[in-house]
């Protein structure tokens, strides 16, 4: 499999100023690429990306990674793409048994944000988290907690159902999901479920009818997939929830 990191640079280098960047997480090196803000003391969002264990799928989280990354940049925004591959080893996605630990990957991304208010051009006061499938679980999990560290946060078709069984969970975030309701991943209902659960008028739930897993998938990327992929792009609502993301974003920021 074609590391994410790798992909992601290939992609990037010819359009914008991105470069390579190490930090720890425990004993684990995590390995990401990062965009400066375009102007001192920007804004940043920390994105992560779906499990990405095939090399179908690391084509997908790349195009789509940079695409966003590219578009957040013009508007301003610093962005650092999380790689989680030093987390895949022994977990897979498809099987509830060695599914990855989101506590752990929440960790990781704690890191990442402190990182990101560590640097000078950063303007700490107001960096967001965005995650798509596991990613967007990931970012749940850390906006779960007392200090998640961020201003606000966009979370593509999550596993939500992870999150029902606590006793009093909560967004520390003004939170925008985005889901398909023919998602068979990443249930509606079951996020619907999660928001009512919180009862937070800042957890803001969006719902596509007839929509599945990845709709925002950058079509080249999915072609290139399994034929048996069950999920598909939806232009009209990749291109809503697109268009929300950015309000969202600039309504904190």
């Amino acid at each position: 499999m074609k590391n994410v990191l790798c992909v992601l640079l290939l992609l990037l280098c010819i359009e914008v100023q991105a470069k390579a960047v190490t930090f720890n997480s425990g004993k684990i090196t995590l390995r990401g690429v990062y965009l400066e803000p375009t102007k001192l003391s920007g804004p940043a969002v920390l994105l992560l990306h779906d499990c990405g264990r095939s090399a179908s799928a690391a084509q997908l989280n790349a195009e789509r990674l940079t695409r966003m990354s590219t578009l957040l940049q013009e508007l301003g925004f610093g962005v650092l793409m999380l790689d989680t591959k030093p987390r895949a080893q022994g977990v897979s996605c498809a099987e509830p048994q060695r599914r990855p630990n989101v506590g752990l990957r929440a960790n990781d991304a704690q890191i990442a944000i402190a990182w990101l208010k560590a640097r000078s051009e950063v303007d700490a006061s107001k960096v967001a988290v965005m995650g798509w499938s596991l990613g967007a679980s990931t970012a749940l999990s850390l906006l779960n907690r007392e200090e998640p560290g961020v201003r606000s946060a966009v979370v593509f078709y999550p596993d939500c159902r992870l999150f029902l069984a606590q006793a009093s969970y909560r967004v520390g975030a003004p939170t925008l999901l985005l889901v398909g309701e023919d998602d068979q991943r990443s249930s509606a209902e079951a996020c619907r479920q999660l928001a009512k659960k919180t009862g937070q008028d800042l957890f803001h739930q969006v719902t596509y009818p007839d929509v599945e897993h990845d709709f925002d998938a950058i079509q080249t990327a999915l072609r290139a997939s399994s034929p048996a992929h069950k999920a598909g792009p939806n232009s009209i609502a990749a291109q809503d929830a697109w268009r929300r993301t950015f309000k969202w974003l600039s309504r904190w920021f």
